[in-house]
């Protein structure tokens, strides 16, 4: 018969047997989390777990980014109200010059002779008839508002790079002389980037909290110079946004409309997944459920585990499901550093240089951190090519 200290030894072993095998088999990702707040962001770091050490990515389903838990709301007063239009001048009526007085006759003078009196004076002429005053031009219509035309990225036609970030002193090494890099995003509301570049704010989702702050912080963005706004993050992956295509539809109208003709407004982005209800399918019933009431200029795309060549194919079947531009805000290549690098420059150089692909206006690689696109501080290989190649 064995004691108590023998059999809680054996179960105390074949649970570390266990859970050493769960961990070989299981790639496991935590999530980054951010407070949006009005002008304070706190970030914290997610990290990729794998026991092999390799970091890969599962085709449509990169557990990644920040989400939110918490909203603080902003100390600062919200800005003045715009103020009101001018009133309208009103419009001078022309009126008609007065006709000249009628000259009387002036009389002969007194003679010895009685001149013989004169003929009677003719008739005066009949009064010209009354012209009618001209009715005063009506004002002009307000312009209605125009949605700002759709750019096909910086330069010669070629869609504009983009950097995804979490921590914004990562970013200089990426953005020196010769960089090709033109805007950012972080997956938030609030621009911390530190630089020049058009900051794109994201509204994430209609939950936790981000709804509270998102038209105080979407309106200063713009304001800021801010051209563009993003939707919900990948709402068909559970892990994400969530939200069925009927309710971001609705979400959609209420939190994107307001911006209408101030930005140019994306769609949700959704995963490269083939499954029913996710990536394309999901994008269709969107729309239905939108029934031409959402305010959409482009179509956000993100696509995993693919070859470039399948990567280009998706992103064709993405324009010809909906056609409209496309940015590619989160995409990214499996394999070494030196792979990953082969893949990104066969990418760029198709997009930047193919007609084929010229309604993919921005696009941006899966995401400025260290041990991706930068390693001890500097650019990695394929962030350099990301960076700083030209084709």
């Amino acid at each position: 018969m064995y004691t108590n200290a023998l059999v809680a030894l054996v179960v105390s072993s074949l649970a570390g047997q266990a859970l050493a095998a769960g961990a070989h088999h299981a790639h496991q990702q935590l999530h980054a989390k951010r407070d949006l707040v009005t002008e304070v962001v706190t970030v914290t770091d997610w990290v990729t777990v794998t026991a092999t050490g390799r970091r890969h990515k599962q085709h449509y389903a990169p557990t990644r980014r920040i989400t939110s838990t918490t909203s603080v709301p902003s100390s600062a007063a919200p800005p003045p109200p715009p103020p009101p239009p001018p009133a309208a001048v009103p419009t001078t009526m022309a009126t008609l010059p007065k006709p000249a007085p009628t000259e009387e006759p002036v009389p002969a003078p007194e003679s010895v002779a009685a001149p013989p009196p004169p003929p009677p004076p003719p008739p005066p002429p009949p009064p010209a008839p009354t012209q009618p005053a001209p009715a005063p031009p009506a004002p002009p219509a307000p312009p209605a508002p125009v949605t700002p035309p759709p750019q096909t990225g910086g330069g010669a036609g070629k869609p504009q790079r983009g950097l995804p970030y979490n921590h914004p002193e990562l970013l200089p090494s990426l953005l020196g002389q010769g960089s090709k890099v033109t805007w950012t995003y972080n997956w938030g509301q609030y621009d911390d980037s530190k630089t020049d570049l058009e900051f794109v704010p994201m509204c994430w989702s209609d939950g936790k909290g981000f709804p509270a702050t998102w038209k105080q912080n979407a309106q200063k963005a713009i304001d800021s110079g801010s051209k563009h706004l993003l939707s919900f993050n990948e709402p068909d992956l559970g892990s994400q946004a969530n939200m069925s295509p009927s309710h971001a539809a609705q979400a959609h109208i209420d939190l994107m409309n307001p911006f209408r003709g101030k930005a140019r407004i994306s769609s949700p982005a959704i995963t490269n997944s083939g499954s029913p209800n996710m990536g394309i399918s999901w994008m269709k019933q969107f729309f239905t459920a939108c029934a031409g009431n959402c305010a959409v200029d482009f179509i956000a795309a993100h696509a995993y585990g693919l070859t470039p060549e399948q990567f280009l194919q998706h992103l064709v079947n993405v324009h010809d499901a909906f056609n409209m531009p496309v940015w590619v805000t989160e995409f990214g290549f499996n394999g070494s550093e030196e792979e990953q690098n082969k893949m990104l420059a066969t990418t760029i150089k198709e997009l930047e240089t193919n007609p084929k692909y010229s309604f993919v206006e921005r696009y941006a690689y899966f995401m400025v951190s260290e041990g991706n696109m930068i390693n001890g501080g500097r650019p990695s290989k394929f962030g350099n090519t990301f960076a700083y190649a030209s084709f």
